[in-house]
C-alpha cells in the first residue's frame, strides 16, 4: 500500500511548466532577401511574419516547436539601373529542434529545423528610367520571375522565455530561414530573417 500510495502522489503532481505542451501565437518583422545572379546593390524588404506553434517537451533541455506561419518574402535590387522588387507571400511550416537552459524562470535556447513554405501570392514591381510598373509574377514583361509554388530549407536561431501572467510564458526570437531550392528558373533563393515574439499557454 504504501507503493501504490506513492504512485498516486506522483501521477497528481503537476507537471512543471516548462515541461508541458504549449500552444501560443507569435509574430514579428521579417526582413527578406533573395539571391538573384543579374541583380547589383542587393537590398532587403521588410514584411510580416504570424501564426500558431505547438510546443512539445523531450526532455528538461529538448523540445520541439511546430509551427505555421504566413510570411512576407523577396527581396530587391537593382538590374541595369531599374529597381526592381519582388514580393512573395507564403504560408510556411516549420519542424524546430530546440535545445535550451532548464527551469522554469529565464531559459536561453538555440535552434534549428527544416521548414517548407507554399507561395499564396507574387508581384513584381519596377521603377526607374522612367518606368513605374507592377505586374503579377510570370505575366510581367519587365522582369523574368517565374516563382514556383513551393519553396523549402532550413531555418537556424536562438532566443529567450520567461514566465509572465502566471503559466503563460513569453517567447523572444530571432529567426534566419535559409532556402536551399531555387524558387525559379534562374537560381534564385530566398532568405529570410524573422523578429518575433509571442506567448505560449500549457495545454497539456
Amino acid at each position: 500500500m504504501p507503493k501504490l500510495a506513492v504512485v498516486i502522489y506522483l501521477m497528481s503532481t503537476a507537471v512543471p511548466v516548462a515541461a508541458q505542451t504549449t500552444l501560443g501565437m507569435r509574430g514579428g518583422v521579417g526582413f527578406a532577401s533573395v539571391s538573384i545572379e543579374e541583380v547589383i546593390e542587393q537590398e532587403s524588404i521588410t514584411g510580416i511574419a504570424i501564426g500558431p506553434e505547438l510546443g512539445v517537451p523531450v526532455s528538461e533541455v529538448f523540445s520541439l516547436r511546430f509551427a505555421g506561419t504566413f510570411a512576407q518574402k523577396g527581396g530587391g535590387g537593382t538590374i541595369e539601373d531599374i529597381d526592381v522588387t519582388l514580393n512573395i507571400d507564403y504560408i510556411q511550416a516549420s519542424a524546430l529542434a530546440r535545445v535550451a537552459t532548464p527551469g522554469e524562470g529565464l531559459s536561453v535556447g538555440v535552434m534549428a529545423g527544416p521548414w517548407a513554405a507554399y507561395r499564396l501570392s507574387c508581384d513584381v514591381e519596377a521603377a526607374g528610367q522612367g518606368l513605374s510598373l507592377s505586374a503579377a509574377c510570370g505575366e510581367a514583361t519587365f522582369a523574368d520571375f517565374d516563382i514556383k509554388t513551393w519553396d523549402f530549407g532550413v531555418a537556424v536561431g536562438g532566443g529567450v522565455e520567461l514566465p509572465v501572467f502566471g503559466s503563460r510564458r513569453l517567447r523572444l526570437d530571432a529567426l534566419y530561414a535559409l532556402g536551399l531550392g531555387s524558387v525559379d528558373e534562374n537560381d534564385t533563393k530566398t532568405r529570410h530573417l524573422t523578429l518575433q515574439w509571442g506567448l505560449a499557454f500549457p495545454i497539456g
